[in-house]
């Protein structure tokens, strides 16, 4: 993996408390923008520690969207 950017998806509220040693998992993008590959991993933490990470790799395409015409 040559990544250069990554993205992840924040919580914008959590509905219960957090127990910080229960398992956790946050998905993590990583994308080598030059050659256009994205590697999505999800990530598994168990008492703050990562115990597992799963992921696949695939190409992407990125563009404009354009305005459309005025009727």
């Amino acid at each position: 993996m040559n990544a250069d950017t990554y993205r992840f998806l924040g919580w914008d509220f959590m509905d219960a408390p957090a127990n910080a040693c229960s398992e956790h998992k946050i998905e993590v993008e990583f994308m080598d923008t030059r050659a256009k590959v994205v590697s999505r991993v999800e990530f598994t933490f168990e008492a703050g520690r990562v115990v597992s990470a799963v992921g696949w790799q695939r190409s992407f395409q990125t563009g404009l969207i354009q305005d459309a015409p005025a009727h």
